[in-house]
């Protein structure tokens, strides 16, 4: 039988539309550029990201890792690493300063930058106002951390507190300091009031990736980047969920769905449509109805019901064909508890001639009588 290919059509185009509707609503929702990923991420394309800095180390021989681990958790070698906390979004706790604190007197070095970088030092003092519009610090204390940099310019969308005592000021314009470094046990903190200097948009600016080298050393040390601090975890799904994925996973899961649909459906059997049969019982007592009503014969209606009523108490009693229509009656009331009356005068030859309304009253009576026997054990 042909299959409806017009109707298998309507599954597989209103999913298409619907992936298109979603994709549209998707490129809407997320502008051009925005990836979702705090500032300060390696991961982060944007521009108040740090993936240029990263690959940029990368490129140049350091070995640089990623942490998804809370830093009371790392195992560290602190004399051979440096650790990088470049605009923490989640704030520090007790046990990350002093796991920290512990690490650089233990020889490691440390660069935290941005509005809460203060915290993870401990001893926060004033605040350093928000920096909005790009400005130009120049160096202010001889160090190896500001060699070959004699300026830098910063932009800060927050007030950030600024670490004191015993944190030394490299940087400023004599109203705040923005670059702090501190000697601690035979290691060293570095404090940054911002990021900018190695934002995407800023790292290839006159002296920043000089200022970020200074602050990592030399390429013996392994630069840890720390990513738990930007909501960042060991599952997959909680980097996933800031890309375009689950989108991309919703629009598999309709594919899929719709897919099984169109298997489904060709495997399924193909039912055709019900059409009533001409010849249904029905239709064949209307038909006679309207051939007796055409002949206007009455009788024989009357004639033909109670044939098949005699029919049906013979083959039911088990009398003889010829036997008269009394006997009958007797035989059948005693087996179907019927009256023996009631059946005398439906098996009576006589009533076939009755007139037409008497006539549909005999014939309804014989067929009710013929439904009994039939019913019962005819």
């Amino acid at each position: 039988m042909p299959v409806a290919r017009s109707r298998e059509l309507i599954v597989p185009i209103g999913a298409i539309a619907l992936v298109a509707v979603l994709t549209a609503i998707g490129a809407l929702l997320s502008p051009p550029g925005a990836s979702g990923l705090p500032p300060g991420s390696s991961f982060s394309k944007d521009p108040d990201g740090s993936a240029a800095a990263y690959l940029t180390l990368q490129a140049l021989g350091y070995d640089i890792r990623r942490s998804f681990d809370p830093l009371p958790s790392l195992s560290l070698a602190p004399a051979a690493t440096v650790l990088v906390l470049a605009d923490p979004r989640d704030p520090a706790s007790e046990q990350d300063r002093r796991m920290l604190q512990r690490f650089v007197a233990a020889g490691g070095r440390l660069l935290v930058t941005g509005c809460q970088a203060a915290a993870f030092l401990g001893g926060a003092n004033q605040i350093v106002e928000a920096v909005r519009k790009e400005r130009m610090f120049r160096a202010e204390f001889p160090s190896p951390l500001a060699a070959g940099v004699p300026r830098v310019a910063m932009t800060s969308f927050c007030g950030s507190p600024q670490p004191g005592s015993p944190f030394l000021s490299l940087y400023g314009d004599g109203q705040a300091s923005v670059v702090k470094a501190a000697r601690i046990g035979t290691g060293t903190a570095i404090w940054w009031a911002a990021n900018s200097p190695i934002g995407n948009d800023a790292i290839d600016a006159e002296g920043h990736l000089e200022l970020l080298l200074n602050a990592v050393g030399p390429r013996t040390r392994t630069v840890i980047w720390d990513e738990f601090h930007h909501g960042q975890r060991r599952s997959l799904w909680s980097y996933s969920r800031h890309t375009p994925l689950p989108w991309l996973l919703a629009q598999l899961g309709l594919v899929t769905a719709v897919a099984a649909a169109m298997f489904v459906r060709r495997r399924l059997p193909v039912r055709s449509e019900y059409v009533e049969s001409r010849t249904s019982p029905l239709e064949f007592v209307e038909t006679m109805a309207g051939l007796y009503d055409r002949a206007g014969s009455a009788r024989d209606a009357a004639i033909v019901a109670r044939s098949r009523l005699r029919r049906l108490l013979l083959e039911a009693t088990g009398l003889a064909s010829n036997v008269d229509d009394d006997r009958l009656a007797a035989a059948a009331a005693v087996r179907f508890q019927l009256d023996r009356g009631e059946l005398a005068r439906a098996l009576d030859p006589g009533g076939d001639a009755a007139a037409e309304a008497q006539a549909l009253a005999l014939v309804r009576r014989r067929q009710a009588l013929s439904a009994v026997v039939n019913r019962t054990g005819g």
